[in-house]
């Protein structure tokens, strides 16, 4: 009998452990997550808390969020989006095992209290809010992968957002912040970063650390220059830098060789650097609006090319191996001061669209006219 009971409990004795790890590990992965019931109205889920996953409250014009939502133990996706929240109890810190918090379009001015507590949190949206900073208590959320907060009043980072070391993807767009924090690049598993529209004017050499940044869009801002080794962001596909004001590319931007989108319009660039050339997988290339008194002849290499926009510039003539650009499909040239079109622009037979206008063309009407059955596929708007 003793035997039997010895036998009986080494079989026992694990199953119970493995029981009792289940019990501390519930976190579902988003396949399994998304497949959960979504339960829409708290009344319903606090008659069954405990099989209670995924509740959306939106739209309901709600003041301020019940603290019974505490009781939801088991809830991993909370959308409580378009109401009139102001605040967040400290009770929604209280929720061990919330993944996903979803907050946008309310009146928050700042994140809960207690937001140390929330240390399963994978992604937090508070896009659309009055939020004016962030605690150093975020530094805790080590899971934290996504992170919204566009369209806030931000003016600036805790050194403490350094610590978001898991952080894959970050919206800080239409804030108002002037500067990153010296830590800000210590979240080197950034792949995705957006902070358009806010008040930036450098960048640190440091920033070029966030070597997996694969989006970087700081499109209207006051960016003068660009860090001399943003080459070193070698993961980088599109830069987005439209609205600033610089006036020089460094030449290390032709090791960039994974970009296809870069845009620059609205800048005050006068010349491009030789370099650019290399950059051979560049699809998608933006320079209107500039104070470019020549055409890039850079871009003549890049045989990618499938957008080329210079409309705007002080550009007097084209090349006549502009036919090198072989694969370009739209080409912008509208107000510039070009008096002539090389005919091998009719070699560019994968050309869709062509935008000359308010240019001081002095061609025959006829021979550019005539192009039309060359370019039959192709849309030409020159007057």
């Amino acid at each position: 009998m003793r035997n039997f009971f010895l036998c009986y409990a080494a079989i026992l004795f694990p199953l119970l452990g493995y029981t009792s790890l289940r019990a501390q590990n519930q976190l579902l992965d988003s396949a399994f997550l998304s497949k959960k019931k979504l339960y829409t109205s708290l009344h319903e889920a606090l008659k069954e808390p405990d099989k209670v996953y995924r509740l959306a409250l939106v739209d309901e014009y709600l003041e301020e969020l019940p603290t019974q939502i505490s009781e939801l133990t088991s809830l991993q996706y909370l959308d409580i989006s378009k109401n009139k929240l102001t605040a967040l109890p400290t009770e929604i810190c209280d929720l061990p095992n919330l993944q996903i918090l979803k907050a946008r379009y309310n009146q928050l001015e700042r994140l809960p209290e207690g937001i140390e507590r929330m240390q399963n949190l994978v992604e937090l949206d508070v896009s659309i809010n009055l939020i004016t900073e962030f605690p150093p208590e975020i530094k805790a959320l080590k899971k934290l992968k996504r992170l919204f907060c566009q369209k806030n009043r931000l003016k600036s980072l805790p050194e403490e957002f350094g610590d978001l070391q898991k952080l894959e993807e970050c919206n800080l767009a239409q804030n108002k912040l002037t500067e990153f924090p010296k830590r800000f690049t210590a979240c080197l598993q950034l792949a995705d970063l957006d902070c358009s529209e806010n008040k930036l004017t450098a960048l640190s050499d440091d920033f070029t650390q966030l070597t997996k940044l694969q989006l970087l869009n700081l499109a209207s801002n006051k960016l003068t220059a660009l860090p001399d080794k943003i080459g070193s962001l070698l993961q980088l596909r599109r830069l987005l830098l439209s609205s600033n004001k610089i006036s020089a590319l460094p030449t290390s931007i032709s090791s960039l060789k994974k970009l296809q989108i870069m845009r620059l319009d609205f800048n005050v660039l006068t010349e491009l650097p030789k370099e650019l050339g290399a950059m051979a997988n560049l699809q998608e290339l933006y320079l209107n609006n500039n104070h470019l008194t020549a055409f890039p002849t850079q871009v003549l290499s890049l045989r990618s090319l499938k957008i080329l926009q210079l409309s705007g510039n002080n550009i007097p003539s084209i090349p006549e191996n502009i036919n090198e650009c072989s694969n370009l499909q739209t080409l912008h040239l509208a107000r510039n001061h070009i008096t002539t079109l090389p005919p091998t622009m009719t070699k560019l037979v994968n050309l869709r669209e062509l935008l000359v206008t308010d240019n001081p063309i002095t061609q025959n009407v006829k021979v550019i006219d005539s192009w039309r059955e060359t370019l039959s596929n192709t849309t030409i708007v020159w007057r």
